[in-house]
This record gives C-alpha cells, sequence and structure tokens, in this order.
C-alpha cells in the first residue's frame, strides 16, 4: 500500500513540465496589465538648453540683420529726439505705461528698453522705478479687494503660490525683498498673490523698490547704450571695436551676476515655501 501511494503521489517531470507551461500562460479572459508609465527622459533637460541657444543664435542673427541692413540711426535720433522735446514729463509719463502692463500682466522688458533707448539712463530709471512700483501697487490693492477671487484659484493650482500665506505676516520684510527679487513667480502675478496675504502695503511697495532697482538699472543702461551705438553707427561720431567690445563685457558680466542672484534667491526662495507647504 506504501508503494502504491507512493507511486500515485510521484509525477512524471514532464507532466509536471507541462502544467507549469499551462499556468504560465496568460488568459485570454483576463484584463492586460496597463503599461508603465516610462521614466522621463534625461535628454529633455539638454533639448530645452539646445533650443534656449538656438533661440539666443537667432535673436542676435536677427539683432546683427537690423543693425546691418535697417536705419536704425534714423529711427533712433528721431525717438532720441522726441525724448529731449518732451523730457522728464514725457518718461514719466511713458512710465504710467507700466501700470495697465502690470494689471494685464503683460511682457514688461521691452517697454523698459524703448524707454531707455528714447530718453537715456537718467529720466529712464526714474520712470521706470516710478511706473513698476505704481504698477505693484495696483495689482497689489486689486488682489486685496476686486480681484481677490482670481487670486485664490491661481493658489489652488500654484502650491508655492498659496504657501506665502503660511510665512508672511504684517511684519514681513526681508522675505518680500527676496520674493521681489526672485524670478520663481512673475512680477504682476505675485504682486496679485501678495494683495491677498497678511503683509502690510508699505513694507510691500518698500521691498519691492529695493529689490527691482538693480534689474531696471541695468535694463536702462543697456538701452542707452544701444540707442547711442545706433546712433553711432555709419556717424563720424563712431566708437572704436574695443569701446563696443567693453561696453558689451559689461553688460554680459551684470547679467552674469542677477543669473547667479537670482538663481540663488530662488532655490532659497522655494525651500522656504515648500518647507512650508510640506508643514
Amino acid at each position: 500500500m506504501a508503494a502504491e501511494r507512493e507511486s500515485g503521489s510521484s509525477r512524471d517531470p514532464i507532466d509536471e513540465a507541462g502544467d507549469h507551461d499551462l499556468r504560465s500562460q496568460p488568459d485570454p479572459a483576463a484584463p492586460e496589465a496597463s503599461p508603465r508609465p516610462r521614466a522621463a527622459s534625461s535628454d529633455r533637460p539638454r533639448a530645452g538648453g539646445l533650443r534656449i541657444l538656438t533661440g539666443s543664435l537667432l535673436l542676435g542673427a536677427a539683432a546683427v540683420a537690423a543693425l546691418l541692413w535697417l536705419p536704425l540711426g534714423a529711427w533712433s535720433e528721431a525717438l532720441a529726439a522726441w525724448g529731449q522735446d518732451v523730457g522728464w514729463s514725457g518718461a514719466l509719463l511713458a512710465g504710467l505705461l507700466f501700470v495697465p502692463v502690470c494689471v494685464f500682466m503683460l511682457p514688461a522688458t521691452l517697454l523698459t528698453y524703448a524707454i531707455a533707448f528714447a530718453f537715456g539712463f537718467g529720466p529712464a530709471l526714474v520712470a521706470v522705478e516710478v511706473g513698476a512700483l505704481l504698477g505693484a501697487a495696483t495689482v497689489f490693492a486689486l488682489g486685496r479687494t476686486l480681484a481677490r477671487g482670481w487670486v485664490e484659484r491661481q493658489k489652488a493650482e500654484r502650491p508655492l503660490l498659496a504657501a506665502l500665506d503660511e510665512v508672511l505676516d504684517e511684519r514681513s520684510f526681508g522675505l518680500l525683498y527676496l520674493i521681489r527679487l526672485s524670478p520663481l513667480f512673475p512680477y504682476a502675478l505675485v504682486g496679485y498673490a501678495l494683495g491677498a496675504t497678511r503683509a502690510s502695503a508699505w513694507r510691500h511697495l518698500a521691498a519691492t523698490a529695493l529689490a527691482i532697482l538693480p534689474q531696471v538699472a541695468l535694463t536702462c543702461w543697456i538701452g542707452s547704450q544701444v540707442a547711442a551705438f545706433s546712433r553711432d553707427v555709419g556717424s563720424e561720431r563712431e566708437k572704436a571695436p574695443l569701446e563696443y567690445a567693453l561696453l558689451a563685457l559689461g553688460a554680459v558680466a551684470a547679467l552674469v551676476v542677477l543669473g547667479v542672484i537670482a538663481k540663488r534667491t530662488r532655490a532659497a526662495l522655494r525651500e522656504r515655501l515648500e518647507a512650508a507647504t510640506a508643514d
């Protein structure tokens, strides 16, 4: 009997292999497993950098072509003559254009260059700084009153923007300065969002004025130098190539310094806001 049980319990290895093959075959009626999402390609940052480089080269080529084939000298002289005719009052009126630019969140860099091109460095610096502060004050007030519902919807979509409520109070100044100095948020959007926080309006204006001053000064200086360069092209008062090279080198060096500062402040601000959202 024991031998019969042993012979009955033992199975042919070929039969066991066949059963294994049957078990390993997928069931036709079973739903197919959803494919795993592919990991993000490591080539994306490289592709983004390539696009930025390509865009910069195309922009530079367009600028060179414009300098060679467009009557920029005549245009700049006409624009500068108009700026001299209207004087400081015209520059300040042009600076008021920053209010609708901020309200509707339009790009402001081209407007800054245009004002510097027309009025020169000094009037443009004052006009752009005052206009940008008026625009910031306007969107701050709108974010606290009429546009508060829209701001709350934006904060629901952007956790870091919502974290501003957690880290700001009526006495905040250093953090307001860091927020305005950092490019983590667009200038006008963060103005709306700050209006919906407990931050003081006067502290917000003071921090904004200090934070944007270096960038405004650099942009106005570049615009005024481009205007001078375009007026000098083809004229008797054309500068030596070394002077143009030194101007370009100074502008690039200043842009690099501002870029490094912006990158570090952005990282510090992101870390602070992410810590606030984690709590």
